[in-house]
C-alpha cells in the first residue's frame, strides 16, 4: 500500500497547518482584544474565516512557495528539517549523529508502520481512526436524514426565489439550513401568533444567509469527522459559531432593523419555549439556529454564549469603517505566516549537501563503533 503514504503524509501536514493557523489566530485575537476593535465581532469573524481558508489552501500555496524559492532564491532554505540539520552541523545541537538522524526520521517510520500495520500500536491507531471516522460520518448522515424528513413534513409558508420559509411542529427553535438548490428558514408553527418575534427571527436568519453562514456550517460539519481527534478543529469551530452569532446580532442592531431590548427579549423567549420541548437543536447538520440549545454537557457553554450575546446587544456598537482598514493588514500577515509555516514542513524532494554530510557522519560513527568492538574482541 505505498500509494497510501502520500495521503497519510498530507493528512498529517493538514493537521499541523491547522494547529499553526489556530495559534496564529489566537495571537491575532490577543492583540485585537487590547485595542478599540475588541468588540468588532465582524472583523474577528472575517479574520477567522480568512485564516480557515488559508489553512485549507495552504498545501497548494506551500508548493508554489517552495518551487519559487528553489528557482529564484536557491540559497534560502525554508525546510525546518534542513534548518535543524544545519544547526546540528554547526555544533548547536548536542546529540549523537545517529540519534539525531533517527529523530528526523521518526515521522516517516511511524507513517510506514501505520501504512503496513507492522506493530500492535499501528493496528490500534488504525482501528481507533476508522471507528472515530465511521461514527462521525454516521452521525452526520443520520442528522441529514432527520433534517430532510423535517423539511419534507413541514409546510411551505412563503417562497422568495430559492429561499423558502417553512412552518414545522417538530421544532421549538427557528433555524436556517439549505439543500442542494434551495435555502430554508424553518419556523415553529406557534411563532405565527407573535409577529414581533417572527420579524426578528426572519431578520436574524436572513442576515446569516446574506453572509453565507449556512454554507460555512455545511463545510465545517462535513469536515469534522475527519478531524474528530484534533481538539483544535472542534475548538475553532465553536469559536467561529460564537463570533458568527455576535456578528449577526451586531449587524442587525447597527442597521437599526431591530431594537436591542426587543431582540434580547426574543432570544430569552425562544429559550423559555424550548427548554422543555423536543426540537431540532439536537440535529448536528448544517443549520444556523436563532439560539443554540443543548441538554448535554455543552449546555453550560450555550448559556455563556447567550449571556455574551445579550451583553453585546445592550452595549454600544463599534464603527464598521475601522474594521475594513484593520482587517486586511492583519489577514495578509496571518496568511503569510500560515503559508510559510506550511512551506517549512514540506519534505525536501532531494538530498541537500547538509543531509549528505549528516549521513556521512552517521556512517563514520557506526564504523568507529564497529572498529571499537573489534578491538575489544582482540582482533
Amino acid at each position: 500500500m505505498p500509494e497510501i503514504k502520500p495521503l497519510l503524509n498530507a493528512y498529517i501536514d493538514a493537521n499541523i497547518v491547522l494547529v499553526l493557523a489556530f495559534v496564529t489566530w489566537c495571537l491575532a485575537r490577543y492583540f485585537i482584544n487590547r485595542t478599540r476593535l475588541r468588540r468588532d465581532h465582524l472583523l474577528q469573524l472575517n479574520l477567522t474565516e480568512g485564516l480557515m481558508v488559508a489553512a485549507i489552501i495552504s498545501p497548494f500555496v506551500a508548493l508554489g512557495i517552495t518551487k519559487a524559492v528553489a528557482l529564484y532564491l536557491p540559497a534560502v532554505n525554508l525546510s525546518v528539517a534542513d534548518y535543524a540539520v544545519a544547526q546540528f552541523l554547526d555544533g548547536r545541537v548536542q546529540m549523537r549523529a545517529e540519534d539525531f538522524e533517527n529523530l528526523l526520521g521518526l515521522r516517516q517510520r511511524i507513517v510506514t508502520d501505520i501504512v503496513y500495520m507492522q506493530t500492535l500500536f499501528a493496528r490500534i491507531i488504525i482501528g481507533l481512526g476508522l471507528v472515530g471516522l465511521g461514527f462521525g460520518l454516521l452521525r452526520v448522515g443520520a442528522s441529514v436524514w432527520r433534517l430532510s424528513i423535517m423539511i419534507r413534513e413541514s409546510y411551505c409558508w412563503r417562497r422568495f426565489g430559492r429561499v423558502e420559509l417553512r412552518l414545522s411542529d417538530q421544532t421549538m427553535v427557528p433555524f436556517s439550513t439549505r439543500g442542494l438548490f434551495k435555502r430554508y428558514v424553518i419556523l415553529p408553527s406557534g411563532m405565527l401568533t407573535d409577529p414581533a418575534m417572527l420579524r426578528i427571527t426572519l431578520a436574524h436568519e436572513l442576515q446569516h444567509m446574506r453572509r453565507w453562514d449556512v454554507e460555512w456550517e455545511l463545510v465545517l460539519v462535513f469536515l469534522q469527522p475527519f478531524f474528530f481527534w484534533n481538539p483544535v478543529f472542534g475548538r475553532w469551530k465553536r469559536e467561529l459559531e460564537h463570533l458568527r452569532e455576535l456578528s449577526c446580532d451586531q449587524a442587525l442592531i447597527r442597521k437599526q432593523r431591530v431594537q436591542p431590548r426587543a431582540y434580547a427579549d426574543c432570544l430569552l423567549k425562544v429559550c423559555r419555549r424550548s427548554v422543555s420541548g423536543e426540537g431540532a437543536f439536537n440535529i448536528v447538520t448544517p443549520k444556523v439556529p436563532l439560539v443554540s440549545l443543548s441538554r448535554s454537557y455543552l449546555g453550560r457553554r450555550n448559556i455563556r454564549v447567550l449571556k455574551d450575546r445579550i451583553r453585546e446587544i445592550s452595549a454600544r456598537q463599534p464603527l464598521r469603517r475601522h474594521s475594513r482598514i484593520a482587517l486586511w493588514p492583519m489577514l495578509v500577515v496571518s496568511c503569510v505566516v500560515v503559508a510559510l509555516g506550511a512551506s517549512s514542513i514540506q519534505r525536501p524532494s532531494d538530498w541537500s549537501q547538509d543531509r549528505l554530510m549528516l549521513s556521512t557522519i552517521v556512517n563514520l560513527e557506526r564504523l568507529q563503533q564497529r572498529n571499537s568492538g573489534l578491538s575489544l574482541a582482540g582482533f
